[in-house]
């Protein structure tokens, strides 16, 4: 490992630790949601100052950004951080205010989700956890992303991974496959010709060749697409934490019929010189 490496991953630690600062009055984020996306988030940050070593004048759009904690750990980096989403939180409210992270709110199943956004583009966008909850047009959302990167800047994607051996099962037992089943069948999706952004309905979930294509179809190119598994939680039973945390299942979890999530970064190809 190099120095820079070295210096690399102690402001990635230094950033995680301000950010599990800001919420920590949230025993929610810090005790469940982030120990299980935890190396997914890690995954990104490497990524993502390995190729743009952070600055106020890097962009940042951070898509469905719900409570804001992945804004916060890239605005601790150093990045220019700006949020959309339709939730509402009191706490992230505060939380940008205080670091100063510019949040904008839009509904992604609107037609053109982003024609509010003031005409700027961004050198990064992070879209995760975001295209399961929208019933509008997929497709054209990531395209409608797509337009708003720089030349040669990427996208970071990490959604749900519908195609494994633990989904056929639930199958098999009469299980639903999706997240918010029963609020989807319970619930009305339109409200005054406007569909309602539901953050606690899964959609609709995608394999990884089906966001391969809607990535490739938004103009983008795809440089990295792997297989990852959720993380430990003190939620969970101590007999799932120990199977979970065995060197085969960690191994396991690396491909695809075992993996509960996907992880895509793709970048917009190089334009021609002229």
């Amino acid at each position: 490992m190099t120095n820079g490496d070295v210096q690399q991953q102690l402001e990635i630690e230094r950033a995680i630790a301000s950010m599990l600062d800001q919420y920590r009055g949230n025993d929610w984020m810090r005790n469940e949601q982030w120990p299980l996306f935890e190396r997914h988030v890690r995954l990104m940050m490497t990524d993502f100052t390995s190729r743009f070593p952070a600055t106020s004048r890097t962009r940042i759009l951070d898509v469905g950004c719900f409570n804001g904690y992945m804004s916060v750990l890239f605005k601790q980096l150093g990045y220019q951080v700006t949020a959309t989403d339709a939730y509402d939180s009191e706490e992230r409210r505060a939380i940008f205010q205080k670091i100063e992270i510019e949040f904008i709110p839009s509904n992604m199943n609107e037609l053109d989700a982003f024609n509010h956004l003031p005409g700027e583009w961004f050198d990064i966008i992070l879209f995760t956890q975001v295209i399961e909850h929208i019933v509008n047009h997929p497709a054209g959302l990531v395209s409608s992303l797509a337009r708003r990167i720089l030349r040669r800047q990427v996208m970071g994607w990490q959604t749900r991974n519908p195609a494994t051996v633990m989904a056929a099962l639930r199958l098999l037992k009469g299980n639903s496959l999706l997240w918010g089943t029963r609020d989807f069948i319970g619930q009305p999706k339109i409200d005054g010709g406007t569909i309602i952004s539901k953050a606690d309905i899964h959609y609709r979930e995608y394999t990884s060749d089906e966001i391969y294509h809607m990535l490739t179809g938004a103009g983008l190119r795809v440089e990295k697409r792997r297989y990852l598994g959720l993380g430990n939680t003190p939620q969970q039973s101590a007999l799932k934490r120990l199977m979970k945390s065995n060197p085969l299942a960690q191994s396991l979890m690396s491909l695809r019929p075992f993996a509960s999530n996907h992880y895509f970064l793709a970048r917009k190809p190089r334009e021609p010189e002229h």
